[in-house]
């Protein structure tokens, strides 16, 4: 850790399912229950749901807080995986601006969003640093709104000392190849109420089981090979986002004294995990073009991106084709639109001994610019 480490372990639990002959919970397999109860319980919550990806987690999230067609979900408008699982339900997402430079919805422009439409909130830990949620759920609450913490970026991390995914109603975690926990595939939702959880569990089981259709469910399973590896990742998963925070710190380190190049600021109690090392371009302000600044990181093929989408959620061409053109107006998030296209990603699944490398590149770059 942090580049893929998979071994023994892995092998091991594998082969405990393949003997067994049961690859799935449908015919008994124990492995999934497993590492639902070990995953809920490294994050500080009573149940954990497997499922085949994140965003059916957040799809089934959305159903367990009642979200139907013509309804309204609070989601910040620089990831698209929220307001996407807000059209799988037919309602309406609601953008709310996100702060500059940590990239995590602003709440203090939750409430002017809110209207009697309005049912649940979708909030994103950016790149793994966390929102802050001691703002965010008052508000909801306060609200009646289902809260649903979109934590693909944050496994472990944590705000004030509980874990992110355990602040609201439900947590939505990914498994997807490019993660920190990485399966390939697949999910995990976490949360605290036997009653989500239940009916989080409805899509994830099988919708026809004893060829018997109950209500419109979804197959969302989680197989029990995928379980029998995340669990032995679970069990490396602390010394590796040490690693991904090392990874972070020495980039943070890197652009420390560079005033046109600000990494992400952590708000006061939060413990980022460096999913993504996340900081934002502001030459414009000191004269350096940003396509001069992209061509210096090509030039020494350093492992930075620029720009991420270059759009908010909103102006993503799927919300054009549901929703018409009008719908999202140009302006509706100025610091999304003035940020995301100056936004800096770096991807912390590398070597310390390549990080070191890039951060040199990166001060000789600032040095160059500057």
């Amino acid at each position: 850790m942090p580049l893929r480490e998979y071994g023994k372990e892995e092998l091991k639990n594998l082969q405990v399912v393949l003997r067994s002959g049961r690859l799935s919970g449908l015919v008994g397999g124990r492995m999934l229950p497993r590492f639902e109860a070990a995953f809920a319980a490294a994050h500080g919550a009573r149940h954990g749901v497997g499922m085949n990806s994140a965003m059916s987690v957040l799809h089934a999230s959305l159903i367990a807080g009642g979200v139907t067609a013509g309804d309204e979900v609070l989601c910040d408008p620089v990831c698209v995986f929220g307001p996407l699982a807000a059209l799988y339900q037919r309602a309406k997402p609601v953008f709310v601006d996100c702060q500059p430079y940590t990239f995590n919805m602003d709440p203090e422009l939750m409430e002017p969003a809110i209207t009697r439409r309005t049912r649940a909130i979708i909030v994103t830990h950016m790149g793994g640093m966390p929102a802050e949620m001691d703002r965010i759920v008052p508000i909801a609450r306060r609200h009646r709104l289902f809260i649903i913490e979109d934590c693909a970026h944050s496994l472990l991390a944590t705000y004030k000392g509980k874990a992110t995914g355990a602040w609201g109603d439900a947590g939505s975690f990914s498994f997807q190849a490019s993660k920190q926990l990485s399966l390939g595939d697949g999910g995990m939702a976490i949360t605290n109420s036997a009653k989500v959880a239940r009916s989080l569990a409805l899509h994830a089981g099988a919708p026809t089981f004893k060829s018997m259709a109950y209500g419109v469910h979804y197959n969302y399973r989680m197989n029990e090979q995928t379980a029998a590896i995340g669990l032995a990742q679970l069990a490396k998963m602390k010394k590796g986002i040490r690693e991904f925070v090392q990874v972070g710190g020495i980039w943070d380190e890197a652009v420390a004294d560079c005033p046109w190049l600000r990494a992400q600021p952590s708000p006061e109690g939060a413990q980022g995990t460096y999913h993504l090392w996340v900081a934002t371009f502001d030459g414009r302000r000191y004269g350096i073009p940003k396509a001069r600044f992209k061509a210096a990181l090509r030039k020494r093929r350093l492992p930075f991106g620029v720009g991420y989408t270059n759009r908010p959620a909103y102006r993503h061409p799927v919300f054009d084709v549901v929703f018409g053109k009008a719908a999202y107006r140009k302006g509706l998030c100025p610091n999304a639109e003035r940020y995301i296209p100056n936004i800096v990603l770096g991807h912390t699944v590398i070597s310390l001994e390549a990080a070191r490398h890039a951060a040199d590149g990166l001060r000789a770059v600032v040095r160059e610019l500057s």
